[in-house]
């Protein structure tokens, strides 16, 4: 197993590489409203600063400032964020994507209710970048408060801005590459009343996909937010609504020889051919629509000087759809063969005759389209008659969501120890169905009925959630130690509606331990250590799929290890960090009539597994230098290895020509390395302010990934790979207080992303064959108003 060069971790410690500091004295301020002052942290953490937050556009998702933080690598579709199927998110070898979640999102602290595709909300569903003060990252190890259950490699809590002290409004449109156009306007409502503020905004943003043209897709997205802040003497009283609406069509993820012949194209297309092999790759047809309720209500009350309880209610409504206009109908039959609308098997067909009848293709036919895939005799128009009517359906996949929770939290001070302990409640009830609607004429666009001919499945499953958690922080002359535990008890039952059944699964935790100190070897240096055990709970998406066992199921774990040192001077800011993460009890889905340990799943669609595990370990630098009180310099490395802790393999017995025949399947392979984990990351950045002008050049490498097992039984070193890439971004603002009467100032702010227009693929699926190309050079132009 490769680990990084001793002589390269010891340098990194000596020299103590990191940081979190503000660009300017503005920036300093409003990170600390949003800081907790004098915490002695032990595990590795970083704060997004306003100037990581000017390198980004306000039409580009919430989720792009957190990009040049060490260990973390964000992908999406586009520049601005259009798109939630190709969005990836990856730290420490642990991946947020449409089919995994291993970290943890927390909005305001509170849970974003899963990140995938199919059930999640990512942390761009509740926030606007104006209303956003900062994001809390927690590399490895979380805030033993931090509502998640998926916090296997650490959390990011999206902190939202509280309103200003002054009555004012910001109307902002912002204009840019690839029909990109968003308009913004926030009031803030100065003091209502004694001790309470408000604001409200609104924002509308759309964009086309940046691959082709004319029908080529795009995303729309309408958002508001309210918030206020009340203060009556000990009592605080903090409330929050956000509402957001999102039509997406989504990229398509490629292999590296179709980005070979063409890196400018996903293979989706934008003219409508009337071939229904053809146009099931058309744009427009593969969509994701998402609408978001969130709100909370937060009390905070000072029992004392040395008490605090905090309780924070919160609810949340996710619906939502996901398209796809497959090339052929569907006969379905129940299971005594009669015809039935709703579950039942299916077969398919691709045309029909003039009266609407199923047709099949003329015998010994052996017509086919090779692209995008083989379409087979079945699908080819030369197998039929000249009559023949080519059909389409139109695939609907629907999601639905409501949470409703409370968070309490207790602190109390006594002597030298800083005692917390809390708890988080949430029931969270999901539905997820399937149906099929009938393409009126697939010769002539996707228009679909609008009653559906098929509901494949339907089913509901509610999660009920309980955490406690108990810490004690123990303050000595220089040395700070906390010791912490926390325990998960959670409960999924899905409910079959067709079938008519119910299916309970338990994904308790044990009791999870923490152990960390930090020590100040002087007033501008400290170090620090850490130890915890995280926790993923099963998703409900393990029941999702008709006759898997999941009785033995565990829920997957990971043991946590840092080891560091922060520096902080008036002009320099640095800090390094070691790691090592042992993840334990993957989950992994074994395939029907595979065999593991002499047990044979044939039923269904197989079953889950927990095998084998991960181990990551590496290294994380950053560095924030102040020339003076103009220039600044960040940076970043990030050194990760992760690699597969045991092999996973099946065998399969089938019977070929009267002879039994046992066909192995490896999954993975010990000691070889996680697909897509990023290995090597550099980011620099230099920024300058200077009055009203400010501007920064940031540049990002990263390193070359290893993809899927090319040959997997005889040599599982070869492996498909990527390669690695750079990306360049500008900024350029300018703020200008003006005299006219009821304006206050005017902005101006261009943005650059991709400059020199790189080519590159970004994050993969998760067979590590197919990946999402990343976006081209984007250039927007925002201009504020303040009134």
């Amino acid at each position: 197993m490769r680990t990084p060069s001793l002589s390269l971790i010891s340098l990194a410690v000596l020299g103590g590489l990191s940081a979190q500091v503000a660009a300017d004295d503005a920036a300093q301020t409003m990170i600390e409203e949003v800081s907790v002052v004098g915490k002695k942290i032990s595990y590795a953490n970083n704060l997004v600063d306003a100037s990581m937050i000017q390198q980004q556009a306000p039409a580009t998702s919430v989720l792009a400032v957190i990009d040049n933080l060490p260990g973390i690598s964000i992908n999406e579709g586009d520049a601005f964020g259009g798109d939630d199927w190709s969005t990836s998110i990856t730290m420490r070898g642990f991946a947020s994507t449409g089919s995994q979640q291993q970290l943890g999102m927390t909005i305001d602290g509170l849970p974003n209710g899963g990140s995938t595709y199919g059930g999640g909300s990512k942390p761009n569903r509740y926030m606007d970048a104006e209303n956003m003060a900062t994001v809390e990252v927690a590399q490895g190890t979380s805030d033993i408060s931090s509502a998640s259950l998926d916090a296997l490699g650490g959390t990011f809590n999206f902190v939202s801005r509280d309103p200003a002290r002054r009555q004012g409004t910001t109307f902002a449109y912002s204009n840019g590459d690839h029909d990109a156009s968003r308009y913004f306007v926030r009031h803030d409502s100065g003091e209502i009343f004694d001790n309470t503020y408000a604001y409200v905004s609104y924002s509308s943003t759309s964009n086309s996909r940046w691959i082709g043209e004319g029908s080529n897709g795009g995303a729309e997205r309408s958002h508001f937010e309210t918030k206020f802040v009340s203060d009556w003497g000990n009592l605080s009283v903090t409330g929050r609504l956000s509402y957001d609406d999102v039509e997406e069509d989504n990229y398509n993820a490629i292999s590296k020889a179709q980005f070979a012949q063409n890196p400018d194209w996903d293979q989706l297309t934008w003219n409508w051919t009337g071939i229904p092999h053809y146009d099931q790759m058309f744009a427009e047809g593969w969509s994701t629509l998402r609408e978001n309720t969130f709100a909370y209500l937060r009390f905070d009350y000072n029992l004392s000087a040395t008490s605090n309880f905090s309780m924070t209610p919160y609810y949340h409504k996710m619906k939502g759809r996901g398209d796809w206009i497959p090339p052929y109908l569907n006969i379905v039959v129940d299971k005594d063969g009669n015809p039935t609308n709703k579950g039942g098997t299916n077969t398919q067909y691709g045309f029909t005759d003039q009266q609407g009848n199923p047709l099949t293709p003329a015998a010994g036919c052996t017509a086919n389209y090779s692209w995008p895939w083989d379409s087979g005799a079945a699908l080819h128009p030369s197998c039929y008659p000249d009559d023949a009517i080519p059909v389409m359906s139109y695939r609907h996949t629907h999601y639905a969501k409501d949470r409703t929770g409370t968070v309490g939290k207790y602190q109390l001070t006594l002597n030298n120890h800083d005692l917390l302990a809390g708890f988080w409640f949430e029931r969270s009830d999901r539905d997820e169905s399937r149906d099929w609607h009938k393409v009126v004429d697939a010769k002539v666009y996707h228009h679909f009925d609008q009653t559906p001919y098929w509901i494949q499945y339907d089913n509901n499953y509610v999660t009920d959630t309980f955490k406690w958690y108990i810490q004690d922080t123990i303050n000595f002359d220089n040395l700070t130690v906390n010791l912490g535990a926390q325990q998960f008890m959670v409960e999924i039952e899905k409910h079959d509606r067709f079938a008519n059944t119910r299916t309970k699964l338990d994904s308790d935790s044990d009791v999870l331990f923490s152990l960390g100190g930090v020590y100040q070897l002087t007033d501008e240096l400290e170090a620090f250590a850490g130890f915890s055990q995280n926790f993923s709970a099963i998703s409900d998406q393990v029941m999702e799929k008709a006759g898997v066992d999941v009785s033995d199921l565990n829920p997957e774990t990971a043991d946590n290890i840092d080891l560091g040192l922060r520096y902080r001077a008036d002009n320099l800011n640095l800090s390094a960090t070691l790691y090592h993460i042992e993840f334990e009890d993957r989950i992994v889905n074994i395939p029907p009539g595979a065999a593991i340990g002499g047990i044979v799943y044939d039923e269904g669609d197989g079953t889950f597994r927990n095998e084998g595990g991960i181990e990551s370990q590496g290294l994380e630098l950053s560095a924030t230098y102040r020339f003076d009180d103009q220039w600044s310099l960040y940076g970043s490395y990030t050194l990760n290895r992760s690699e597969y802790t045991e092999t996973v393999e099946t065998t399969t017995t089938k019977q070929v020509d009267g002879q039994t025949v046992t066909e192995r399947k490896v999954q993975v392979v010990a000691d070889t390395d996680v697909i897509d984990a990023v290995e090597d990351m550099l980011s620099l950045s230099l920024d300058y302010f200077s009055g009203n002008l400010r501007g920064g050049l940031s540049a990002k490498y990263t390193g070359g990934r290893t993809g899927g097992y090319l040959d997997i039984l005889n040599n599982p070193q070869q492996r498909n790979k990527v390669d690695s890439y750079t990306l360049v971004d500008l900024n350029v603002g300018y703020n200008l207080d003006v005299g006219i009467k009821g304006i206050s100032s005017v902005d101006v702010a261009f943005v650059v992303t991709n400059l020199l227009d790189k080519r590159y693929l970004g994050s993969g699926t998760t067979d590590g064959f197919t990946y999402f190309i990343g976006a081209p050079r984007t250039a927007s132009l925002t201009l504020t108003a303040n009134f």
